[in-house]
């Protein structure tokens, strides 16, 4: 059984609005980590308001598995939680009465970067007091939060955490349902456009992910919705074999897996196993492999393989000159693939410009728009390798 790193967050700063990227709220739970059961402590001051912490920069990439060479990003990221404002404890949970919340910001100052590759930082100890010996917790797995690619879905999984297998069920507003996803009150103002954009995608995310499973029943006043109920269960009552329980005929493809793309989060290779043959993963073991470039790390990236599993992707047919008219059908649909991760990279860097504002650093604004730029010149580019479509004779 791998071994997971877990922090125990106290609820008052799960349930939480803030404007944090996915990369940033990774950030957070691994600097967390790092200074509650990390080595990296520097100082911790009985006087002291804020507790210091030092870690390699290297470990904090892979940690949050940014595989980008664009550091830059990165710093500029940890440098914004410094001056990010939260509004803490959403759903008005009783915390110690010494405990206040007026001004408290992610990062107690701005980080430190030095050469020799490795970080300061500072949480206040506010911040930290709430993560050790908690009484009213979520459980946060922070490797398998690295694995969210959207910052729904990440706030989602992390706000559900509370909730499992509660005796009742708890039922949020929608105005407060919003807030603790990170929604912006200028985004998404009709249920449709809601349930489109964050909440289907964000349940499918978690649900795919994480080892329990969440589901929202709407709350109605007439025909409006004004808030859900929430539902959290584990899987693990609900599921008879479990990824721990692996018996010898899995024993193969679990290993396949592991040497192919490193350690999985338990809950994902557990779906994984559960769900598809030993032949079919084999196949998109195989296909990522050829398709896919390893990352930095030396694995081939998860995301990909699982991808592949989902929408099951096929090998390119050799072509055959009788055929000629499937193997331009082939073509078609590898450039339609390859299509769709173009306009979906070229969105994600649109939806992180979007966030840049005025008075932001000059440096990061004008990456960003280098991003889209370069993007939208692969989509561009790709269009003019259309397959040309055969007439049939």
């Amino acid at each position: 059984m791998f071994a997971e790193k877990t922090i125990r967050k106290h609820v008052t700063i799960i349930h939480a609005y803030s404007l944090m990227s996915v990369l940033q709220r990774k950030i957070v739970n691994v600097l967390l980590y790092e200074a509650i059961k990390g080595d990296g402590r520097i100082n911790n001051h009985q006087n002291s308001v804020a507790v210091e912490c030092n870690m390699p920069f290297s470990k904090l990439l892979k940690a949050v598995k940014f595989n980008s060479n664009n550091t830059q990003y990165l710093k500029e990221s940890i440098d914004g939680l410094a001056s990010l404002k939260i509004e803490w404890n959403l759903l008005k949970d009783k915390v110690p009465t010494d405990i206040s919340f007026l001004n408290l910001r992610v990062l107690h100052g701005a980080p430190t970067f030095y050469q020799d590759n490795t970080i300061n930082f500072s949480f206040h100890k506010i911040m930290l007091d709430l993560l050790v010996n908690p009484s009213i917790y979520g459980t946060i797995d922070v490797d398998l939060q690295s694995e969210f690619e959207s910052k729904y879905g990440h706030a989602l999984y992390e706000n559900s955490t509370r909730f499992i297998n509660l005796q009742k069920n708890k039922i949020i507003s929608l105005d407060t349902f919003r807030k603790i996803l990170g929604v912006p009150e200028d985004k998404y103002s009709s249920m449709r456009e809601l349930t489109r954009n964050v909440i289907s995608p964000s349940l499918e995310e978690v649900n795919d992910r994480a080892n329990f499973a969440v589901s929202l029943d709407p709350i109605r006043v007439g025909r409006k919705i004004t808030g859900f109920e929430v539902l959290v269960k584990n899987k693990k009552n609900t599921i008879i074999s479990e990824v721990s329980c692996i018996d010898r005929e899995n024993e193969q493809i679990h290993k396949e897996i592991k040497s192919t793309f490193g350690i999985l989060n338990e809950s994902i290779l557990e779906n994984i196993i559960n769900n598809y043959s030993e032949e079919y993963i084999q196949e998109k073991i195989n296909y990522t492999k050829k398709y896919a470039k390893k990352e930095r790390t030396g694995f081939y990236p998860i995301p990909y393989f699982i991808s592949a599993l989902k929408h099951d992707y096929k090998f390119k047919e050799e072509p055959k000159p009788e055929v000629s008219q499937e193997k331009a059908s082939n073509d078609e649909a590898e450039w339609e693939k390859k299509l769709f991760a173009l306009q979906a990279e070229l969105n994600h860097w649109e939806k992180l410009s979007g966030y840049t504002k005025a008075g932001d650093n000059q440096e990061h604004v004008k990456n960003m728009q280098k991003f889209v730029l370069e993007a939208q010149e692969k989509l561009k580019q790709h269009y003019l390798e259309k397959p040309i479509k055969m007439e049939a004779v």
